[in-house]
């Protein structure tokens, strides 16, 4: 087991990380440091609070359900949460007396976008409007978002340990030929007409377009041809693109942080076709492994299929694995 610097006595609350990547990387963590993961939070919470008649029954209903939940935090301890689920049980989380950090893994404006939508806001309401009073810190990767709202960033950062992607990159590739073009990702028309531009480019060079664009409504008309409304397990992405030769992000307009995506291609040394442009920042940036959709000559498509893209340097995913954002956060709660 590999050492780590964090105090022993302090234990890392994971709550309610629930994605499939999300608890991958958990049970990865759980290894090496002293990682808890707590689910099912509000699990029959709120069919049981709304029968309950009076404001004082049902305080103490709450009370008796974080007492329930979170029982074995300290409040020495640290307790990190995600943006999805933590909007959800914001009212049991704000009594904790431990550090509390929430995790973004998405625009401040997609996720006030979203509850909007599910009317889990107003209009006039901003989604730090509701959590940041609660968390002790909040993390971006996205450095714009960081800078507008005054919030600390951290890398994106894969659901992999770091020895669990040496391993891989010491791992035999599985390309298939002909070379292969992977894509997965939820239905917009901005991604629909981008996945309808380059597949001709890339059957043109050869490259067989292998594209998942996931759509709720199987008889929309503007739905790409070319592409597979099929949803992806979380493994069976990773095993797509372990076989793929090039794999392709689409950035939402105005997001500029690194996705999961992103990553993923470079921890399998995988060439990436983004709309990205500040993907050019990064350290592991170069033109043989990155083409940068929108920015970079059409033409030299069929170069960039063809070229073998430069190893990863050993150090480049230190700082993006698992292990290297805790470090990160939970450093920072410690000082």
């Amino acid at each position: 087991m590999m050492s780590n610097n964090l105090r022993e006595p302090v234990k890392i609350h994971f709550v309610e990380w629930n994605s499939e990547y999300e608890k991958m990387m958990t049970s990865a963590l759980k290894k090496d440091f002293n990682v808890v993961e707590i689910y099912r939070v509000k699990q029959h919470f709120k069919s049981v609070h709304k029968l309950l008649p009076g404001k004082t029954l049902k305080r103490w209903h709450r009370k008796l359900q974080i007492a329930i939940k979170f029982r074995h935090i300290a409040d020495d301890d640290i307790v990190i949460s995600n943006a999805y689920s933590a909007f959800l049980m914001l009212d049991l989380i704000a009594p904790l007396r431990c550090k509390k950090i929430l995790v973004l893994r998405d625009s401040v404006v997609a996720l006030t976008s979203k509850r909007r939508r599910l009317k889990l806001l107003s209009d006039n309401e901003n989604y730090l409007d509701r959590v940041s009073s609660v968390f002790d810190v909040i993390y971006s990767f996205d450095p714009q978002d960081c800078l507008k709202y005054n919030l600390s960033y951290v890398d994106q950062f894969l659901p992999f340990t770091l020895s669990k992607i040496r391993a891989h990159a010491e791992e035999p590739q599985k390309i298939c030929s002909p070379p292969s073009c992977f894509y997965v990702g939820g239905y917009d028309r901005y991604r629909a007409e981008l996945l309808r531009e380059l597949a001709p480019l890339l059957q043109k060079n050869h490259c067989h377009p292998d594209f998942y664009l996931v759509d709720g409504d199987e008889n929309n008309s503007d739905y790409p041809s070319v592409c597979v409304n099929k949803k992806l397990t979380y493994q069976q992405n990773i095993e797509k693109l372990q076989k793929s030769s090039i794999v392709v992000e689409i950035n939402k307009p105005g997001q500029t942080g690194l996705t999961l995506r992103a990553l993923e291609a470079m921890a399998f040394n995988k060439k990436l076709i983004t709309n990205n442009v500040s993907v050019k920042t990064h350290d592991f940036y170069h033109p043989d492994r990155i083409f940068i959709w929108g920015e970079d000559n059409v033409e030299r498509i069929t170069d960039f299929i063809e070229v073998i893209p430069p190893g990863i340097e050993r150090g480049l995913l230190d700082k993006y694995c698992a292990d290297g954002m805790l470090k990160t956060l939970v450093g920072s709660a410690l000082k």
